[in-house]
């Protein structure tokens, strides 16, 4: 094996570092005098390309916790972690056919507007309030994780206080001044620096892994990494019950992992704001659809590799003194900052950041939609729909609450990312609190869409429920973490249809706008 030597973080890592967050900037400051109304804050003024959009939903709905937990994972475990990317085959239908086409004749900013439509305010706000909740204890989260891993890797050289200050302010500046141009156009840039640190990464570890690519491959296939059926030994001899039981609390499974990620992200493409914005910012709907194209293969790509990534280091370490006491989260910082050389590490920090910044820019911009349009507007002015034909001066106020909305946004996820570090447990149990809002969540769009008999109360009924049973298998029963979505989101379809069955429909609810009735309106293209 090559000599390698640390060189910590020098000179050369921080100017490319400097170049990268300057150029972010520079995104914002330009498109800032484009955002004349509300339309092109949100929406872009519905001009952005199929590929712009996919590369950076892509880049949205990744972050820097994928850039150092996958390798992570596949270190420890194996790639059977790798295989979400099937998800996206089933996912295509149901994102090409239902949402995207439905979102695109309601001709909504948010995609919570359709909850009120189909039922009523309350559950609009119920809805939109969880969103805003969730994603700015995710965006808290996703800036500060990174920042931690940083700091290993420069051996302690950048301080995660003054990164999370740093990046949080930048990244609040640059989407208040430009709004979704900005993002779209700073993902963009940021989804290139991402591949570039990934491959780099890859190639380094493999390049000094004695036997290169084919050492991989072997120590891999010995070690049963690249093995996607898991191996549960206790089930030798055990009844069906327990064997159920036993593969419910197996910590991933193929079954398991491609079920939890399909609800999650069909969840996405349905409630959550970030992916709704950016289908509503295409010129049509034959190109929304190519952005989804886009975004399935990148991020199939994305995935496939940083979980080479993981492999690389398992056979690195294969050859080399593995460092006692580490965990394996740590791995991928710890190689960076006792191998990598003067200007890769730069490269690599910028591209963590970049995943993390990608995501965060467009969290805050689709929270500050949510924020603007259904509290703001719906609940202060009173609007159910916004006017089509606003004054200038009218749509300057809403570009200014709107620039408010973002600093205030980005001010207290600054404050939740500073304080994480305090949290101890809390986010170790990440995936278990995304799995007990998504599955309940995603049931009350399901219900309002598919069912006509449902109606307001029976859904908040069934909301409770699932919410509940997640919440219960997430931290309370010894079922592994990829199970709270899927049996919470049963949980909300199951007791939210009976209890619209049993219990009667209030006199002033309205006609069911469900995704058939919605299909009856014009296309906007």
């Amino acid at each position: 094996m090559s000599s390698l030597n640390s060189s910590g973080f020098g000179v050369i890592d921080g100017l490319i570092i400097f170049v990268y967050l300057g150029t972010l900037m520079a995104i914002g400051i330009y498109f800032s005098r484009q955002q004349k109304t509300l339309d092109d804050f949100f929406k872009s003024g519905k001009q952005l390309g199929w590929l712009s959009v996919g590369i950076s939903l892509m880049a949205a709905l990744n972050s820097g916790l994928d850039y150092i937990n996958t390798p992570a994972v596949v270190f420890g475990i194996g790639m059977i972690t790798v295989m979400s990317f099937i998800s996206w085959i089933p996912l295509y239908p149901w994102v090409t056919r239902v949402t995207i086409p439905m979102y695109r004749r309601l001709d909504v900013f948010s995609a919570y507007e359709y909850l009120e439509l189909r039922f009523d305010l309350a559950v609009r706000v119920v809805g939109s309030g969880i969103f805003i909740l969730w994603r700015i204890g995710w965006m808290g989260a996703a800036l500060y994780v990174p920042c931690l891993a940083v700091k290993a890797a420069t051996g302690g050289q950048l301080d995660i206080f003054w990164m999370v200050i740093l990046l949080g302010s930048l990244v609040t500046i640059y989407t208040m001044l430009g709004g979704m141009k900005a993002v779209i156009w700073t993902d963009v840039t940021q989804f290139f620096v991402m591949f570039a640190g990934l491959f780099a990464t890859l190639y380094f570890i493999i390049s000094n892994t004695p036997g290169g690519v084919s050492e991989v491959y072997k120590l891999a296939q010995e070690s049963g990494r690249i093995d996607l059926i898991a191996e549960i030994p206790e089930m030798q001899g055990a009844s069906m019950f327990e064997k159920i039981r036993l593969y419910l609390t197996e910590e991933l499974t193929l079954v398991g992992v491609v079920l939890v990620v399909t609800i999650g992200r069909c969840a996405a493409f349905t409630a959550d704001q970030i992916a709704i914005l950016r289908f509503q910012a295409m010129r049509s709907i034959k190109e929304a659809r190519k952005s989804y194209l886009i975004n399935a293969v990148s991020d199939t790509v994305w995935m496939v590799f940083l979980g080479f990534v993981g492999l690389a280091l398992f056979a690195f370490y294969q050859h080399a003194e593995f460092p006692q006491g580490i965990q394996n989260d740590n791995i991928l910082p710890y190689f960076m900052a006792n191998h990598f050389p003067a200007g890769l590490t730069g490269l690599v920090i910028a591209a963590i950041f970049a995943a993390s910044l990608s995501s965060v820019d467009a969290a805050i911009n689709s929270t500050t939609s949510v924020i603007v349009v259904d509290y703001y507007n719906r609940l202060y002015l009173g609007k159910v729909r916004l006017a089509e034909n606003l004054t200038a001066e009218e749509e300057r106020k809403q570009i200014l609450v709107s620039r408010i909305a973002t600093l205030c946004i980005g001010g207290v996820m600054i404050l939740v990312a500073s304080n994480v570090g305090r949290m101890g447990e809390l986010y170790a149990a990440a995936n278990r609190i995304i799995g007990s809002f998504f599955g309940p969540l995603f049931g009350i769009f399901v219900l309002g869409m598919f069912s006509s008999k449902s109606h307001s109360i029976g859904v908040v009924i069934g909301a409770l429920a699932g919410l509940t049973t997640s919440i219960y298998v997430a931290f309370f029963s010894e079922f592994s973490w990829v199970w709270p979505s899927p049996l919470g989101i049963s949980a909300t379809l199951i007791v939210g249809y009976l209890a619209s069955l049993i219990i009667p429909k209030k006199a002033a609810d309205k006609p069911p706008l469900t995704f058939k009735e919605v299909m009856k309106l014009p296309e906007p293209d």
